[in-house]
């Protein structure tokens, strides 16, 4: 009996053109004759912008004209005698900087190890190394650098509030995150008769200061508004769904700018007369509600994409209307708009800068107005010398946007965002 033997046959490996990065390159970039021209021609402007740009940043630019706005581009005319004549206010938005380390730390805690961990130990180191800056004693005081570092034990201290108290939950800071942003506003706007709390106009609330306090308490008001406005024009009354649809359409087909200039005249008719309603307050309100105009479409398009199949299971297991919504329908609708309800956020911060229009100086309209004085007192002759200013502050949004939006990214892939 004859036994049949087969080949052996070698596998050979791919030629080298076809792996590795020569095989990259080919498959995407000299893939045909036309790819191939296209990608010298990118390739050369790209080289060219690279060469002029590396060079103007490293020769050229002169970035001295930012630490010479130094401290206004955080706090603005806060600290000024102005502001707070007869006393040292600039320990008020440190303390509320404190807080905020704090707040991280628990917020480490709570969560373990992972993305709010290093967010945490990068915000509070940042700040930290401000104290380093090489100004002298008489421009940053051993007070001010003291309270910077202080902002890595207050990082610690949160981080073990959250591990060895009760403290350690999720509800327990959102609530102190709500007590702390009340407190921030009594430590910056003060209290009269309080030694050391002297009372500080809001007019003089300015630089990235004034934005991230207006975009805070934007985002965190204007969603929940958004909600109870998507939910009320899907509404079956006939009222509530047209008040709804009214205040929508009118806030999303007016401009923010527009809006932030009538709040001038218009929001003060909703109050009594001898109420105090301030500029900020004012441009907090207009920017919160145009926000949760939009906000609300957002989560009314996650409503819509869901299969009605699900709400009519939950009416088949006996569930109340109200239970189906806030424990089915709505989660799932906020999960499917996470990249929409994220992209409303990063729009609303950038959206702060617009309150130059009712005289506040945020960082953009204080750095415009340092460098227009400069020209004026001839001390430059072009306003295009101060552009390092503009390069500064765009590299300062794209920080906090490109942070929100990379947060969002973890959370998307974290819940399956379009995956199940």
């Amino acid at each position: 009996m004859s036994t049949v033997t087969e080949p052996v046959t070698t596998q050979l490996p791919p030629p080298r053109s076809e792996i590795g990065l020569v095989g990259w390159l080919r498959a995407n970039l000299f893939s045909t004759w036309y790819n191939s021209a296209l990608t010298v021609v990118v390739g050369a402007l790209a080289a060219w912008a690279l060469w002029y740009g590396l060079r103007w940043l490293f020769i050229d630019a002169d970035f001295t004209v930012v630490s010479t706005l130094g401290g206004l581009l955080i706090i603005g005319q806060y600290n000024t005698d102005q502001a707070c004549a007869g006393q040292n206010c600039f320990w008020r938005p440190q303390a509320a900087l404190l807080l905020v380390t704090l707040l991280l730390g628990m917020s480490w805690g709570v969560a373990g190890e992972g993305l709010t961990r290093r967010i945490a130990i990068i915000v509070a180191t940042v700040v930290a190394l401000f104290a380093f800056l090489p100004y002298s004693l008489e421009r940053m005081g051993w007070d001010v650098r003291l309270l910077l570092l202080a902002n890595v034990p207050s990082l610690l201290l949160g981080w073990a509030l959250a591990r060895y108290t009760r403290l350690g939950t999720w509800r327990w800071v959102a609530i102190l995150s709500v007590a702390a942003f009340l407190l921030t506003l009594v430590l910056l706007r003060g209290l009269p008769g309080v030694p050391g709390l002297q009372p500080v106009s809001v007019l003089y609330w300015g630089g990235l200061m004034l934005n991230l306090l207006l975009a805070v308490a934007g985002i965190v008001v204007s969603f929940p508004i958004g909600i109870a406005l998507a939910l009320g024009r899907r509404s079956r009354l006939p009222v509530v769904k047209l008040l709804c649809v009214v205040f929508i359409e009118v806030f999303r087909g007016v401009p923010l700018i527009t809006l932030l200039f009538m709040s001038q005249v218009l929001v003060p008719l909703a109050f009594p007369e001898n109420f105090p309603l301030n500029a900020l307050l004012r441009a907090a309100i207009i920017i919160t509600l145009f926000s949760a105009a939009y906000m609300a479409e957002n989560i009314r398009g996650g409503l819509q994409a869901l299969h009605p199949g699900q709400a009519e299971a939950a009416r088949a297991l006996g569930l109340p209307g109200w239970q189906t919504t806030l424990l089915i329908s709505l989660p799932q609708a906020i999960r499917n708009v996470i990249p929409a309800i994220v992209g409303q956020f990063i729009a609303l911060f950038k959206d702060t800068s617009l309150v130059y229009i009712i005289g506040m100086l945020d960082i953009v309209e204080l750095s415009r107005k340092f460098a227009t004085t400069y020209v004026e007192n001839n001390m430059l002759p072009y306003l295009d010398d101060v552009q390092e200013v503009f390069i500064f502050l765009a590299l300062v949004f794209w920080i906090f946007c490109f942070g929100m939006s990379h947060i969002s990214g973890r959370i998307e892939r974290h819940l399956g965002v379009g995956e199940r």
